[in-house]
Parts: C-alpha cells; sequence; structure tokens
C-alpha cells in the first residue's frame, strides 16, 4: 500500500508539475530586494549631505523622539479599540452569520477612522515642522541647498517646504536610524 501511495504521490507530482525552488523566488526575498532599492535610493538622497558623525547622531536622537509621538498616539488608538472589543467581536460574529451591520457600527468605524487619520495628519505636521525646525542650525549651507533641491515639481513650493519635504522623506523615514548607523558605520571611521 504504501508503495502504491508513493507511486500515486511521484505521478501526481510529475503530471501537476513541482515548483522549482530556485527559479520561483520567495516572498521574503522579493520583500528584502525591494527593501534593498528603498535603501539604495535613501543612501543615494543622503551621500550628497556628507553629514557629520554629530549630525547622524542627532538626526537618530531626534528621529527616536518623533517615533515615540507617533507610538503614543498608536496606544492610545489601541485603548479606544480595546475599549469596543467586545461590541467589535460581536458585530464580526453577527455579520458572520450573515446579520446586517448596524447603522450606529458603521458611523462610529467612519467616525474613529476620520478622527485618526485627522490625528496621524496633525502629528506629522506637527513633527516634520518641529524636527525641521530643530535641525536646521545643524546643517550647513551647502546641505541646506541639496535639500531644497527636491527631485519633484517644485514650481509652487517654497525653500521651507522644500526643507520640510526632505526631511520627511528621507530622515523621518522608518528606517533612518538603522541607515544612518550603517552609513556612519561605513563611512566616518
Amino acid at each position: 500500500m504504501r508503495r502504491i501511495g508513493l507511486i500515486l504521490a511521484i505521478a501526481c507530482g510529475l503530471t501537476l508539475g513541482v515548483p522549482q525552488q530556485a527559479s520561483t523566488p520567495t516572498l521574503s526575498e522579493v520583500d528584502q530586494l525591494l527593501l534593498a532599492l528603498s535603501d539604495i535610493t535613501w543612501f543615494n538622497n543622503i551621500r550628497p549631505l556628507n553629514l557629520t558623525k554629530a549630525q547622524i547622531e542627532r538626526l537618530i536622537s531626534v528621529h527616536e523622539r518623533a517615533y515615540k509621538q507617533l507610538e503614543r498616539l498608536i496606544q492610545e488608538e489601541a485603548k479606544e479599540l480595546r475599549n469596543r472589543k467586545d461590541e467589535i467581536l460581536r458585530i464580526r460574529e453577527d455579520t458572520s452569520r450573515g446579520k446586517s451591520l448596524p447603522k450606529e457600527f458603521l458611523e462610529t468605524i467612519k467616525r474613529l477612522e476620520t478622527d485618526a487619520a485627522q490625528k496621524r495628519r496633525q502629528l506629522r505636521a506637527q513633527v516634520v515642522s518641529e524636527v525641521a525646525t530643530e535641525l536646521k542650525p545643524t546643517f550647513t549651507d551647502e546641505q541646506f541647498q541639496y535639500m531644497e533641491a527636491a527631485r519633484v515639481d517644485v514650481a509652487q513650493l517654497k525653500d521651507d517646504q522644500l526643507y520640510a519635504l526632505f526631511i520627511e522623506s528621507v530622515f523621518l523615514d522608518p528606517r533612518a536610524p538603522e541607515l544612518l548607523k550603517e552609513w556612519q558605520r561605513k563611512n566616518l571611521q
């Protein structure tokens, strides 16, 4: 019986085709390559700045402080969701059984989503402004000019807005501290 099962398994494998591991990249491999491409762009953006060790340490410190503010906001959002846990799970169960979603609950969900998005936008704008203001004195004129020369359509933006855009897209990138440390280790001995 075992032989028949083994033969059947081999026959099915030959008939249906066995996926070849070597030629098909795994999702994690693709993710790693996409992350590497993102890192290349990031390193390319900071390379012309010739950051000093002191600037890198300051950037890491500011970044960590900024992300702590975001973590606090996320904790507040989580608290509100936890307070509604029983209701959420009950309504999930009801809707999985074909019941209609209560109108009041749908309105509550929309309000929570709108409030959360608004709070995050406000926090992001506040953090970008604070970080840009705090870091501005640490950069040289040449570094500042490079950051203002953004690679986007900037016809409508002022110098301070270009600088803030650079701060947000490069220095407030979630991986910035890790990448700054790598840059420092490899370029500032």
